[in-house]
């Protein structure tokens, strides 16, 4: 048995019944015949090696700062802001929305806090 098939390797952790149907309904979203355990270990791979050799999933400098200025803007962690704005993209895609929601509270914010003198909006590309 190899160092990394023993049993102190192994991870076990417990969730609701709620949680594994969430997880097992991703599995089969994803169509690529996975587990569960497979799945996890994506997740672990993707935290403790964000900065891989693979480039896809990871932003630009310029494109991380301009997420971080929005995140100040929007009083948000950059990983929710993130999410929106490609939810945004899915909506437009989708033609549910004319101007995705990420967009529209962006505006609102931009006015507000002109209305009070306070930081200056992030100007468009």
């Amino acid at each position: 048995m190899a160092r990394h098939d023993s049993k102190s390797c192994q991870l076990r952790v417990r969730i609701t019944a709620e949680e594994r149907d969430l997880l097992e309904k991703l599995c089969a979203e994803r169509q690529k015949g996975e587990t569960i355990s497979d799945l996890v270990r994506e997740a672990i791979a993707l935290l403790i090696k964000p900065a891989s050799d693979d480039k896809s999933g990871t932003l630009s400098p310029k494109i991380q700062a301009e997420l971080q200025r929005l995140a100040t803007l929007l009083n948000r962690e950059p990983r929710q802001v993130e999410e929106a704005c490609i939810e945004g993209i899915v909506d437009l895609i989708e033609s549910k929305c004319t101007v995705p929601l990420i967009v529209m509270e962006t505006h609102l914010h931009m006015k507000y806090r002109a209305k009070g003198g306070q930081e200056e909006p992030p100007k468009p590309p």
